[in-house]
C-alpha cells in the first residue's frame, strides 16, 4: 500500500495529510481533494464506518465496462465539437448551422480574423483567439471522430447525438469574438473536471493512457483561452459555492476539481442540449 492509499483508508491518516498542508498553506486544498472530490459521501464504505469513493453511475445506453466510461467521453466529444463548430461559424460571419470544411480549406474559408467584433480584446489577443477557435474546433471534430472508431474497435456501439441538437445558453455563442471565447471556457473546463472524474472507473490502461491525452490536450484549450480573455489570469479555475471566483490564493490552485458523471451529464443536459 503506497502513503497516498494509507491516506485514503485511513481516518488518522487523513487529519494528519490536512494538517501537514495546512501548515504549508494548502489546507483549503487538502480538504476538498480528500473530502469534495475522492471521499465524497459514504457509498461503497467499509463495515468500520470508513467512507470510500462514490461510485460513478453511467447510463445503460453507454453499455458496459470501460466502453461506458468512452461513450461517456464520446457525448462529451460530440457536444463540444458541435458547439465549437457554431462558434466558429459565427465568428467567420458564417450561418451558424454550416458544416465544418474539410480541413484542408480551413484557412482559405475561414480566413485569418474574426468577421465580427473583437469585444475588447486587442489586435494580437484578437487574433490569437481567432486562430485558436479555428485550430481547438478541428481538434475537438478529432477526438470524436477519434472516439466513435475505438468504441466501434472494440465491440462497442457509439451513443448517438442528442435528438435535439445542441445550444448555447441563449441560443447564440455570443455576438464579439470575446463573449463567443467566454462561452467556451466553461465547456472546456466542464470537460477537464469530467476526464478527471472519470479516470478511477477505467480499468483498461491503453484507455486511460488515451483520455489522458484527450484530458490534457483540453486542458491546453481552457488555459489558452483563459490567457487571451485575461493574460493575468492566475491559472485553472476553481468553483467554490458552485460559482467561479477570479480571486484565488495559491492554495485553491493545487488541485483541480472534478466532477462525476451525473454532475457532468446535468450541466450538459441541462445548459447544452436543444
Amino acid at each position: 500500500m503506497n502513503e497516498f492509499d494509507e491516506i485514503l483508508k485511513s481516518p488518522v491518516s487523513r487529519r494528519a495529510f490536512v494538517q501537514r498542508m495546512g501548515a504549508a498553506g494548502l489546507g483549503v486544498a487538502a480538504t476538498s481533494l480528500l473530502g469534495g472530490t475522492l471521499l465524497t459521501g459514504c457509498n461503497g464504505g467499509s463495515s468500520n464506518g470508513q467512507a470510500g469513493p462514490v461510485a460513478n453511475t453511467y447510463p445503460a445506453n453507454f453499455g458496459s465496462g470501460d466502453i461506458r466510461i468512452l461513450n461517456y467521453a464520446l457525448t462529451l466529444e460530440i457536444l463540444e465539437a458541435d458547439l465549437y463548430r457554431q462558434a466558429l461559424n459565427v465568428a467567420a460571419g458564417r450561418p451558424i448551422g454550416n458544416a465544418l470544411v474539410p480541413i484542408a480549406q480551413a484557412r482559405a474559408t475561414y480566413g485569418n480574423a474574426a468577421a465580427i467584433g473583437a469585444g475588447g480584446l486587442s489586435g494580437q489577443l484578437a487574433a490569437a483567439g481567432f486562430l485558436y477557435l479555428v485550430q481547438f474546433a478541428y481538434v475537438e471534430a478529432a477526438h470524436r471522430d477519434f472516439l466513435r472508431v475505438a468504441i466501434q474497435a472494440n465491440g462497442g456501439t457509439p451513443v448517438a447525438p442528442n435528438p435535439g441538437g445542441y445550444r448555447f445558453p441563449g441560443g447564440n455563442p455570443g455576438s464579439n469574438l470575446k463573449t463567443i471565447l467566454q462561452n467556451i471556457v466553461p465547456l472546456e473546463e466542464t470537460g477537464v473536471r469530467a476526464y478527471l472524474g472519470a479516470v478511477p472507473d477505467f480499468s483498461n490502461a491503453n484507455f486511460l493512457q488515451v483520455a489522458g491525452t484527450i484530458y490534457s490536450t483540453e486542458a491546453r484549450h481552457s488555459a489558452s483561452l483563459r490567457y487571451i480573455l485575461d493574460p493575468n489570469d492566475p491559472g485553472p479555475s476553481r468553483m467554490l459555492n458552485d460559482r467561479e471566483v477570479t480571486s484565488r490564493p495559491p492554495s485553491v490552485e493545487t488541485f483541480e476539481k472534478l466532477l462525476q458523471v451525473q454532475e457532468v451529464l446535468n450541466i450538459a443536459g441541462g445548459t447544452y442540449f436543444a
